[in-house]
């Protein structure tokens, strides 16, 4: 038995989630309670099945294990998580060696340092008489005690030694460690004091625990902001300031709003807003975007209006967008809402501050405003363009071309859509034709273009080694997939087709809204088999002047696919050439759809109707027939059209007559 076989059969789910703040009650064979993941205060979500250990919520679809409950609850990833769990469930990890139990005591030791120097730091600004210079600070800035208190804002005094006396003459701790915690500095004549005079704010992890500070000067000092330098703790660049306080907020929100400064996110939560986090003076990072990711799927960037804040914005996307690509994630796609993303499944979207106010000020001033600029936040790629054009003459040729510099390589990385989109845009900020726009694209994958004929010239790799053989699909499997296949090579074949799926999934929806919101309205939202999600994620990243447009063409663009997505591809093809190019091509894509469709929502209700049985709570079945009430009235108006006369049916092709 592995450590995590041997820690999840020693702990109770049950008893786990309960311990964490979700008050569960039984219902029949399972356990129910309001959802942590989303806002669930009326009628609970929440399911927890002691039978697999297991969890899954009907509200937001949340689901898993008690790790999976652990990292999203806590924000942790998967080894903080087991370090967790072991140590609820008594389990002892892998034994460490002498160095690494020696780093570990050193760690702790640190921690506790640290500890104790911000305990040390609010003292001083609290109750001594020297303190009232960081009193007078918090007071100018409208910080009241409660956010003091939750933040444990201090005060260094102006003086060369006072903290290093505490720490090492009062509290016994070792020159070594004080200066490894990074609050001393070596001296010709000893440790002197790192922070003098400078309010101090205390950086904790994701875990409430100190790991450094922040000190803003308040005399002329410089720099005016100063931190702790890198310890075995801190890493300046993967920290977020206040995210152990903001954690359950940007859950709840599902939203995580990042500004600038340490004051800018001390308002926010005094003001109720809670979701709010910062970077230590740094660009955003791949780090700050992963701890966001356990998170929430969506960040807002609410940066200082003025020039330097509009850099920072600017540096903190290139970051994350040159991170990203290095590790394959980094393209640009667009939400059915227009909301540009990344393809690391985090949306990023642009609050914009009116000009010369800091987050600080416009919340201080006016909390509804701010909530306002929050629900209209820009997509990225409008940022970019206004970023990148402004103080430019679009009159004069030579900075059209320097606006059009800047934009072409943005351009290049959206997916098909979004790219006919934002020439247009660009077409109208910069009055360069669309045409030429365009061209300059084309110009632009051209050495990809090159690359990618070279690959496909060079000897082929040696074949894999065969796969096991698959399991025989059920009867109804497979004319779930032959159903899903040919919708998918129609899809691939006739470009209209996409946009006739949309347009017919959209109809289904808005007539029956609440069943409608459990179903996505794309033709990716009906695919299954992952080959298949693969093929119509790769053809969808393909810019749209590259795509195929004819039978010739869309072969040539299988072969670029690359095993196993270019075998599959030919196999969906082969289905079209048993039939003749007519007029019904849309019609079957429309068929196929609404096969597909309602054979999700019947597998919903299925899946209603096995709730069914375990309950006897009155209240959670009547709540359960309401949704198959819904879900049977969204079935009931997928309908399939009568057979023709006049051409070969569909069903007849698949098998499902």
């Amino acid at each position: 038995m592995s450590v995590i076989d041997e820690i999840k059969a020693n702990i109770d789910i049950v008893d786990l989630i309960n311990s964490m703040g979700v008050g569960l009650r039984r219902s029949g064979r399972s356990f129910v309670g309001f959802c942590p993941f989303h806002p669930n205060s009326r009628t609970p979500a929440f399911h927890v099945y002691p039978d697999t250990q297991s969890f899954y919520c009907f509200g937001c679809h949340a689901s898993g294990t008690a790790f999976d409950f652990v990292m999203r609850k806590q924000g942790l990833d998967f080894k903080g998580a087991l370090e967790l769990l072991a140590e609820r469930a008594g389990i002892r990890l892998e034994p460490k060696n002498d160095a690494q139990r020696q780093e570990d005591a050193r760690r702790a030791r640190l921690l506790e340092i640290n500890g104790v120097a911000a305990r040390y730091f609010n003292y001083v600004l609290l109750n001594l008489s020297r303190g009232a210079p960081g009193r007078e600070y918090v007071a100018r800035r409208g910080i009241n005690q409660e956010a003091i208190d939750a933040f444990q804002i201090g005060y260094s005094l102006d003086d060369w030694g006072h903290l290093f006396t505490y720490l090492h003459d009062k509290k016994g701790y070792s020159v070594e460690d004080i200066i490894a915690a990074g609050l001393a500095i070596p001296g010709e004549r000893g440790p002197y004091d790192r922070f003098r005079n400078r309010i101090i704010f205390p950086i904790r992890n994701v875990r409430g625990e100190v790991i450094g500070f922040g000190g803003r000067a308040l005399g002329d000092a410089q720099p005016k902001y100063l931190n702790t330098p890198e310890t075995p703790l801190f890493k300046k660049s993967e920290v977020l300031y206040g995210l152990d306080l903001a954690r359950d907020a940007i859950r709840t929100a599902n939203r995580a709003i990042v500004v600038e400064g340490y004051v800018d996110v001390i308002t926010a939560h005094q003001h109720g807003f809670r979701n709010v986090v910062a970077p230590l003076g740094t660009a955003l990072s791949k780090a700050h975007i992963n701890q966001l990711k356990r998170l929430t799927d969506a960040v807002y960037l609410a940066l200082d209006a003025d020039a330097a804040g509009q850099k920072a914005t600017l540096r903190g996307l290139e970051t994350i967008r040159t991170a990203t690509e290095e590790e394959g994630e980094g393209r640009m796609v667009t939400t059915a809402q227009g909301i540009v993303r990344l393809e690391n499944d985090v949306t990023i979207r642009i609050i914009r501050l009116p000009a010369g106010r800091d987050p600080d000020e416009v919340i201080a001033a006016d909390p509804a405003l701010w909530q306002q600029l929050v629900e209209q936040a820009a997509p990225v790629m409008d940022f970019y363009l206004e970023a990148y054009t402004a103080g430019l003459d679009m009159h004069d040729p030579a900075q059209q071309r320097l606006a059009l510099e800047r934009i072409i390589p943005l351009l290049s990385e959206l997916d098909g859509a979004a790219q006919r989109v934002y020439v247009a845009r660009a077409e109208q900020i910069t009055g360069v034709r669309s045409e030429l726009i365009v061209d300059l694209l084309r110009a632009r994958v051209q050495p990809a273009r090159r690359n990618e004929r070279a690959r496909r010239n060079s000897p082929p790799p040696p074949p894999p080694p065969p796969a096991p053989a698959p399991v025989a699909a059920s009867p109804l499997d497979e004319r779930r997939r032959k159903t899903e296949a040919y919708l998918l090579a129609l899809a691939l074949r006739y470009p209209s087709v996409n946009v006739a799926i949309e347009k017919l999934l959209e109809e289904y929806n808005a007539r029956r809204r609440e069943a409608g919101e459990l179903f996505g309205a794309g033709l990716e939202d009906l695919l299954e088999e992952p080959l298949h999600q693969a093929i119509w994620r790769a053809y969808l990243a393909t810019p749209l002047e590259l795509r195929p447009t004819d039978a010739e063409s869309l072969q040539a663009w299988v072969e670029t696919l690359g095993e196993p997505l270019t075998s599959e591809a030919k196999v969906l093809l082969e289905v079209l050439k048993r039939r003749p190019d007519d007029v019904r091509y849309r019609h079957e894509a429309e068929q196929c759809a609404r096969i597909l469709r309602k054979a999700q929502v019947l597998a919903r209700i299925h899946r209603y109707n096995e709730r069914l049985r375990e309950l006897d709570n009155e209240e959670e079945i009547q709540r359960i027939l309401h949704h198959i009430r819904e879900l049977s009235a969204y079935a009931e108006q997928i309908t399939q059209p009568r057979r023709s006369s006049t051409f070969p049916d569909l069903r007849d092709l698949l098998g499902q007559g």
